[in-house]
């Protein structure tokens, strides 16, 4: 199984080979390229894309690739890309042809002359669809340097989609929170901007570190850009090789925003694909260099029905339509056909009657005798009301100290205390932490602030807390659109 990332310089490939107790044995290869592969979403010549695919398939060495089946990942420009409500009433018989028309005026475009499939994502009690297609000349474009290689181009995955899969079982079901996905590797950012439902902003945001800037800074920039076309950003989920080096508490602070490396997501939330993915070598995956190439092998396991290249269940998606075969007819001789028929059946007659017997034999019982009884009649008993079960109490949601966000203020006025209490928290299993001053350092008695709904959670820390606290904390609301869980402001009575 071969996946292919195709960027405007760059590819990277994941060689997968499967054993026969369903994990498989990973390989990665990058492949950086002086010329231009991609531009508009187009491939700019499919014998460079062919040479560097060959070189790049190189790097695995001794490994023989017997798959030829390609699953190909590529940037949002590839593709033409809209979301809708999901209208409550409409037939899923309509849908398809609801779509149609919403393609035609949102894309401006041919779309009976292109390969598309959606998904429905629901959030907050509603659904949205989010719709992609791809042209056919531009798919034709893609094959070329696939079948040069004699390959053959199995499924096309959008690149959002992988990303989302990646941080996808991270949302809740009734919280709406608009999420930046960035990479940083080569002194490069790259990243998109989505919602609880999908992808929301089209456009792939791009720009380059030079010398003398610092990535915080960039991003703050851009974070305010979005701030003033109404995109608040709750999170910031930080992937690539060089994020190795960010700290995220001090860089959380610079951006402005909640920050999330992808590498502590995906050992939390997607532990079983990793232990799937490592083999029975047990190596440590790239998380941070090749995130889209595993993120589309979660997004191919889990999104099966979504296909913009073969025609699916739905009978929707693409335009080249599923070869329609049927099995070779052999002729068969009536009397051998007679023949099997009489002895399946003499068969299933002598194995019905060993089971009856046996079923006889087991059940078979000493008739009883019934004597005529002498004895007083028994009262007929007065049935008692049966007593109500007591109702079953709603279980209180786990709370998990790993998953997490808490805000540390220091209120106290005494220098230090928010780091102490931060050491107190990561000792106690809470992982998420940023530390900061509070408004005000007059504060005597500890403040923990949460959200309405969440007393689960509430709970959870102050009881974690309680060892360290001379008198009981008082509790706050917290705003809902906080990108923390939790907001401990630190007080003089904090041991």
């Amino acid at each position: 199984m071969l996946y292919v990332y195709l960027d405007s310089s760059q590819i990277k490939l994941m060689l997968l080979k499967k054993s026969l107790l369903g994990q498989y044995e990973s390989s990665f290869v990058k492949k950086s390229l002086q010329e231009d592969l991609l531009k508009d979403g187009l491939p700019v010549n499919p014998d460079v894309i062919a040479s560097g695919l060959k070189e790049a398939l190189s790097g695995f060495k001794d490994q023989p690739i017997k798959e030829k089946d390609v699953t190909l990942i590529l940037p949002q420009e590839a593709f033409l890309f809209f979301r809708e409500d999901m209208p409550i009433d409409i037939a899923d018989a309509v849908l398809e042809t609801y779509l149609r028309e919403k393609a035609r005026a949102h894309l401006n475009s041919d779309i009976d002359n292109s390969h598309f499939d959606y998904l429905i994502r629901e959030s907050e009690g509603k659904k949205k669809v989010l719709f992609y297609a791809i042209k056919k000349e531009a798919l034709q474009a893609y094959q070329k340097p696939l079948s040069l290689l004699d390959f053959n181009l199995k499924s096309i995955i959008p690149e959002p989609l992988t990303y989302f899969k990646l941080f996808e079982k991270t949302l809740r079901p009734n919280k709406k929170e608009n999420i930046w996905y960035v990479s940083y590797d080569q002194d490069k950012l790259s990243g998109y901007v989505y919602d609880s439902f999908g992808l929301l902003e089209e456009k792939r945001w791009t720009a380059t570190i030079a010398k003398t800037k610092k990535i915080e800074d960039v991003l703050q920039k851009q974070v305010a850009v979005y701030e003033a076309k109404s995109v608040k950003l709750n999170r910031l989920i930080l992937s690539g090789a060089q994020s190795d080096d960010v700290r995220q508490d001090t860089f959380t602070k610079n951006v402005g925003v909640w920050t999330n490396p992808i590498k502590r997501i995906i050992p939390h939330f997607y532990a079983d694909y990793l232990k799937m993915l490592r083999g029975q070598n047990e190596s440590e995956l790239p998380i941070l260099t090749h995130d889209m190439l595993i993120g589309g092998f979660i997004f191919a396991s889990e999104d099966k029905q979504f296909s913009m290249y073969k025609s699916t269940n739905k009978s929707i998606g693409s335009s080249r339509s599923k070869p329609s075969f049927s099995l070779p007819t052999i002729p068969v001789p009536k009397k051998i056909i007679f023949l099997f028929a009489l002895s399946f059946l003499i068969t299933f007659g002598i194995l019905f009657g060993l089971a009856q017997m046996n079923t006889n034999m087991i059940t078979l019982k000493i008739p009883s005798i019934a004597f005529p009884s002498f004895a007083s009649p028994t009262p007929t008993p007065i049935p008692t009301t049966p007593t109500p079960n007591a109702p079953t109490p709603t279980p209180t949601p786990e709370v998990v100290r790993e998953e997490l966000k808490i805000k540390v203020l220091n209120g106290s006025g005494i220098r230090g205390k928010a780091g102490i209490v931060k050491d107190f928290l990561t000792d106690a299993g809470y992982e998420d932490i940023i530390t900061a001053n509070a408004a005000a350092f007059d504060y005597e008695i500890t403040v923990i602030q949460f959200k309405k709904g969440q007393e689960a959670t509430r709970d959870l820390v102050s009881e974690d807390i309680a060892s360290e606290i001379e008198d009981k904390v008082v509790f706050e609301t917290l705003a809902e659109d906080e990108a923390a869980d939790i907001v401990i402001i630190v007080g003089t009575d904090f041991k």
